[in-house]
């Protein structure tokens, strides 16, 4: 008998046998600039040490603990965290598992608890995750499950009329990516930001920010609510909040926290010493000074990268998202995934998306604008075929 993998992941032809950085290193040598970032997980790139040196402290003076006990991690990781949040009045109450999509799970449960209320509105090109509530509010090509835990509404993407239609005292919740990533970082309207936000105070819903992409510095702020100016109920983040470990995060107005049972919530695993180690770090760091600015930098410099010969057969045509979260939207005659592959033939490489017109950037936080020359260079050097 021979175990085979469920055929789940479509893998690039890559041979990479380690890290270092911003850079792939392959079994030949080669080394590829790595501008995907573990889709958006190595916020500090790959072997960081101080990241490196954490953990490893900490492995060795409590590795797990149950959490029936308290212990110092969690409390600095409470202290790290809180100095990137949102300006709050009743302040911010947080909750710790293992992945994004079951922190969206839980800020699903918190509201639908909070209101008394079945119904939770969501948007096309949505993605929260694979389990059961937050695969009831993704907009996926396959169906997870065969019916949804509560009752869903899918609203179309920017469409204020609709939503102001749609959004009344049924509703429990409203969820949303601030930039829609797998859909192709596709941006919100200030009006319908800010639209959502006044429908959730009129009824009574509460407002989600999924944060599982663009939280944790990447768009150039700590969060998306500072980079669009309008603050959530609750927000969740995972991906890179811990650095590469697996962690889920989310995050509720104390307010309104107060008035749902605690017990609703648990993890084995969640907010283990390790991992709150790890989280503690990354928060110190996006938290420094000047370590934001190099993400704005390095975004502007990526941007001016990708653009810089669109006039003159190069394959960019325009670039939506923040910070270092890029949207490439390829020139209409090519596909996305031919440039990708052109790309990693100058070895650089970036993603995909469910849109075939537009690549995706999610590189390391740590990245320089130095880096984006590689990019230039790379784009130079393409001749794609559609």
């Amino acid at each position: 008998m021979q175990l085979k993998e469920i055929d789940a992941y479509a893998r690039l032809p890559l041979p990479v046998v380690g890290a270092e950085g911003n850079e792939l290193v392959l079994r030949d040598g080669r080394r590829v600039l790595d501008l995907y970032g573990g889709h958006c997980v190595n916020t500090l790139g790959a072997g960081d040490p101080g990241l490196g040196r954490v953990i490893n402290e900490q492995w060795k003076r409590l590795s797990f603990a149950t959490n029936l006990l308290d212990h110092e991690a969690r409390g600095c990781f409470m202290a790290a965290f809180e100095r990137n949040l949102p300006p709050e009045a009743d302040g911010w109450s947080v909750f710790v598992s293992n992945s994004g999509a079951e922190a969206n799970e839980n800020a699903l449960k918190f509201a639908l608890a909070f209101t008394r209320r079945r119904k939770v509105v969501f948007f096309k090109g949505a993605f929260h995750g694979r389990t059961a509530a937050a695969a009831a509010v993704s907009d996926t090509k396959l169906a997870a499950f065969p019916s949804t835990p509560f009752d869903v509404v899918k609203l179309p993407w920017n469409d204020v009329e609709m939503a102001s239609k749609a959004i009344d005292t049924s509703v429990g919740a409203v969820i949303l990516e601030p930039y829609q990533s797998l859909a192709g970082v596709t941006e919100p309207s200030a009006e319908f930001l800010a639209t959502l936000r006044r429908l959730c105070d009129r009824t009574g819903a509460v407002l989600i920010f999924d944060e599982v992409q663009t939280g944790s510095g990447r768009l150039g702020t700590p969060w998306a609510s500072q980079h669009f100016g309008v603050v959530p109920d609750a927000f969740t983040t995972a991906k890179g909040a811990a650095g590469g470990l697996p962690i889920g995060i989310t995050v509720v107005r104390t307010k309104m926290a107060s008035a749902v049972p605690g017990k609703l919530f648990g993890s084995t695993f969640g907010g283990g010493p390790l991992v709150l180690a790890a989280a503690a770090h990354v928060a110190h760091r996006v938290g420094e000074p000047g370590f934001l600015d190099n993400v704005k930098a390095t975004s502007a410099a990526l941007r001016k990268a990708a653009l810089q010969n669109s006039g003159s057969g190069g394959p960019i045509a325009s670039i939506r998202g923040a910070g270092l979260l890029l949207g490439l939207v390829v020139k209409p005659e090519l596909k996305a995934s031919a440039v990708r592959d052109a790309l990693l033939e100058q070895n650089v490489l970036v993603g995909t998306s469910d849109d075939p017109q537009v690549l995706r950037l999610s590189p390391a936080l740590t990245l320089t604008p130095a880096d984006a020359t590689r990019l230039a260079t790379a784009l130079d050097a393409l001749a794609v075929k559609a």
